[in-house]
């Protein structure tokens, strides 16, 4: 009767021996794949880019775009841009804590920055851009130290840059363009020695250019365009020799342009929307009066054409992600929205394949020729903007035909004849910019037919006499432009 209960107890202190030892090491073993399963649980994956996710039998570092370490299976890169991912970020992200590159650029992410997300220390690229994340940049987001790549341009952030980020000194590349961030550009940026790239293009960025970014000495790319800067620009700017790409335009900068002879490397610079006087020396190899492009996240090679070559419903390609978002119940093209990127073409008659087209971005690239009457097929369509292009040629004389369009943006192309008279059909249309185009005669159009219209933008030249009557008269316009064309 001892024997057996010593045989007893013996086998009950093996196994609770055993599962202690399994727990720890499971536990440890698992700590990743379970941070995985919630990131999982937490997004839709419209195109099932992430099939083998959910294939218990594998290990998660056989999933697909996860990278681990060989030693201790734990997760070093999780690499997943332009998959049509949708959902939130979980808390459970900062239990990656061997983590080094999290990419997820170009996609359907949403809401705020779980605060989790700075427990992984080891962190040296982040990429969330091209999504609608929005709140606040996590305030100790500078706990980061190993970060040598921030981008968190095209989303929705808002408030301030977080004084923190000026703590991570082994940043490349500050990428914040296209949010909604407001404040001064602080002084404390000189700490981030290792800066080669920055842009907080199109935020809301307001007050002085501090002189002190001159001390950069890295730095490659700078794009400030529209903000809200204004003063001068830092003649000690010429310092910064290694600059290839400087962008300050659409600000309130004003005085002199000073010297950028020391400048040898720079090739784009664009200050144009200012009120600054002076020619800058040397010319750079391209110098603009217009909004010029950024360095473009896809190949410059690529034409409008070449992204048309494949049928709507098979947007799945690496080419067709980028840019382009569904319908996730018919793969229908909604949004086509390529800005800023360095495109170069003619819009092919095909785009009239896109029947379920709600809006057409294609500004600030070098779109040249007229636009194809095959537009006209996209009777979804609710914004249409293709300004800041060498567009050509008259307007679609049936414009109007485009019965949803709320926003319309042709400006600054090279347009001529007559505003079409069909576009008083387009009741919905909240903004019509036709500004710097070599528009000519009389207006034709009811503009009190367009009892929406907040924004009206149109050449000087053309129709400087209408101004007073149209501004007393239609009081629901809210900016009424009367742009010089010189």
């Amino acid at each position: 009767m001892g024997n057996l209960c010593f045989h007893f107890s013996l086998s009950i202190f093996s196994m609770l021996c055993l599962m202690v030892c399994q727990s720890l090491c499971y536990s440890n073993f698992t700590l990743d794949g379970l941070a995985l399963v919630s990131f999982r649980s937490s997004i839709r994956d419209p195109y099932n880019h992430l099939k083998n996710w959910s294939n218990s039998s594998s290990s998660y570092c056989m999933w697909l775009e996860v990278t681990c370490d060989s030693n201790n299976e734990r997760v070093r890169i999780l690499s997943l841009p332009e998959m049509g991912l949708v959902g939130t970020l979980p808390s459970q992200i900062g239990n990656l804590s061997f983590i080094e590159k999290l990419e997820l650029q170009s996609n359907n992410f949403h809401g705020g920055l779980p605060k989790e997300l700075l427990q992984l220390y080891k962190l040296e690229i982040l990429n969330l851009s091209y999504n609608t994340f929005s709140g606040e940049i996590l305030t100790w987001i500078g706990s980061l130290f190993m970060l040598q790549h921030l981008s968190l341009g095209n989303n929705s952030f808002e408030g301030l840059i977080p004084p923190s980020i000026w703590n991570l000194s082994k940043l490349e590349t500050l990428d914040l363009k296209s949010n909604s961030i407001n404040g001064s550009i602080s002084v404390d940026i000189e700490s981030l020695q290792h800066l080669k790239f920055l842009s907080i293009y199109q935020n809301m960025h307001s007050e002085s250019i501090p002189p002190i970014i001159s001390n950069l000495s890295s730095l490659e790319h700078i794009s400030l365009s529209v903000n809200f800067l204004e003063g001068h620009i830092p003649k000690e700017m010429n310092k910064l020799t290694n600059l290839k790409n400087m962008y300050m335009g659409m600000n309130k900068l004003s005085g002199q342009v000073p010297s950028i002879r020391n400048l040898i490397m720079l090739e784009i610079l664009y200050l144009g929307g200012n009120n600054l006087q002076g020619d800058s020396t040397p010319t750079p190899r391209r110098e603009y009066k217009q909004p010029p492009l950024e360095p473009p996240p896809l190949d410059k090679s690529r034409s409008i054409g070449k992204l048309l070559s494949t049928p709507e419903n098979e947007p799945k390609t690496e080419e067709h992600k980028f840019g382009v978002t569904c319908d996730f119940n018919n793969e229908g093209v909604r949004i086509l929205s390529y800005l800023e990127i360095g495109l170069e073409g003619t819009l092919p008659s095909r785009i009239e394949n896109l029947s379920f087209l709600e809006k057409l971005e294609l500004q600030s690239s070098n779109f040249h020729g007229g636009l194809p009457k095959e537009l006209l097929q996209l009777c979804k369509l609710e914004i249409l903007n293709v300004s800041y292009n060498t567009f050509s040629g008259e307007i679609p004389t049936q414009i109007g035909s485009l019965f949803m369009l709320q926003h319309l943006s042709l400006g600054n192309n090279s347009f001529g004849g007559v505003i079409p008279p069909s576009i008083s059909n387009l009741m919905k249309l909240e903004t019509l910019d036709l500004k710097s185009d070599i528009i000519n005669g009389s207006i034709a159009l009811d503009i009190g037919r367009l009892q929406h219209l907040k924004v009206y933008a149109f050449p000087e030249t053309c129709f400087q006499e209408v101004y007073l009557e149209l501004s007393l008269t239609y009081h629901h316009l809210n900016t009424f432009l009367c742009l010089s064309t010189s």
